[in-house]
């Protein structure tokens, strides 16, 4: 379980692991002290017992100088100063530092949200220790750019995956989504997914991403739910479904996760350490490939390979 997602707004929430490890946060915070020592943690994961090395962002921001510095002077020159460190203003849920890929340029990702107020008030961001650079993206009812980020690093920052072709582009109106996109697809009554999420002004975040599926969260319900509403895309029949969330707690958070020991890719919702409901997307997109006349067939693989070997 590797990405985190707050809710709320454009928010992932990404956020890196999950306060599902919280309880290991004392064991994170002592091993490492760094930014740069950082760079090489290790995520929790099924392969450590979720028992994960990377330090959680206010604890590095009390035990790195360097890290402090650069945080607090790239908030301070885009007028953010005093969301970080004593008696900052987003002192609530945080997902640990964890090193990520954008680009082929590793960064240490990490968010932070107000207590309570996740879905409406939280920073992500992205900060590479050796040159000194911090990009974020803050969400306090308005959206506020941190330190220029490109096109890659807004994917990232804005919740999508970086290698998606899904993430959203502008549109002439809030009615009209972007052509060939999952925003286009209907659902029940006929409303497009472009237009449950709020059109130009989009409220939600892709949270993860299969050959068949596409799991999105609404930061903004339409329901009155704090955590937001839950929607999955099904590519093969251009449509889009409402699911339940199992719970409207603001101090719920939405991630990637897996089952079957790391096989299929799933996404949990979670409050507190504890899954309220999972989507096992990965395995239907996997029941989906080998279904119908995708099917795997013996007669067929018998008579490929002796295709081959004529």
């Amino acid at each position: 379980m590797k990405t985190r997602y707050f809710s709320g707004n454009v928010k992932w929430g990404w956020l890196a692991l999950s306060l599902a490890i919280l309880a290991n946060r004392g064991y994170a915070a002592d091993t490492l002290k760094t930014a740069v020592q950082a760079m090489r943690c290790q995520p929790a994961g099924t392969e450590n017992g979720f028992n994960g090395t990377c330090p959680y962002p206010t604890d590095l921001y009390n035990s790195d100088p360097l890290y402090k510095k650069d945080l607090t002077e790239s908030l301070k020159e885009v007028g953010l100063a005093g969301l970080l460190g004593e008696n900052a203003t987003l002192a609530g849920p945080e997902s640990p530092l964890e090193p990520v890929s954008v680009a082929g340029k590793t960064w240490l990702q990490g968010s932070v949200c107000e207590t309570g107020n996740c879905g409406n008030h939280y920073f992500n961001f992205l900060y590479a220790p050796a040159e000194h650079l911090v990009r974020g993206y803050y969400y306090d009812g308005k959206g506020h750019w941190v330190g220029k980020p490109d096109a890659e690093e807004v994917k990232v920052l804005s919740g999508s995956e970086p290698d998606t072709q899904d993430v959203q582009p502008a549109a002439v109106s809030p009615d009209a989504p972007p052509p060939d996109t999952i925003w286009a697809f209907p659902g029940e009554g006929g409303q497009t997914l472009w237009q449950a999420c709020g059109g130009q002004s989009n409220s939600c975040s892709i949270i993860a991403n299969t050959k068949y599926y596409v799991a999105v969260l609404n930061h903004k319900s339409a329901r009155g739910c704090a955590f937001g509403d839950f929607y999955i895309a099904a590519r093969d029949t251009a449509s889009w479904q409402q699911y339940d969330t199992g719970t409207c707690s603001p101090d719920a958070y939405i991630q990637k996760g897996t089952i079957s020991r790391g096989q299929y890719l799933s996404v949990d919702i979670s409050v507190n350490g504890v899954l309220v409901k999972q989507y096992p997307i990965g395995y239907w997109s996997m029941q989906k490939e080998f279904s119908g006349s995708n099917r795997p067939s013996w007669d067929k693989a018998k008579a490929n390979a002796k295709k081959s070997q004529q």
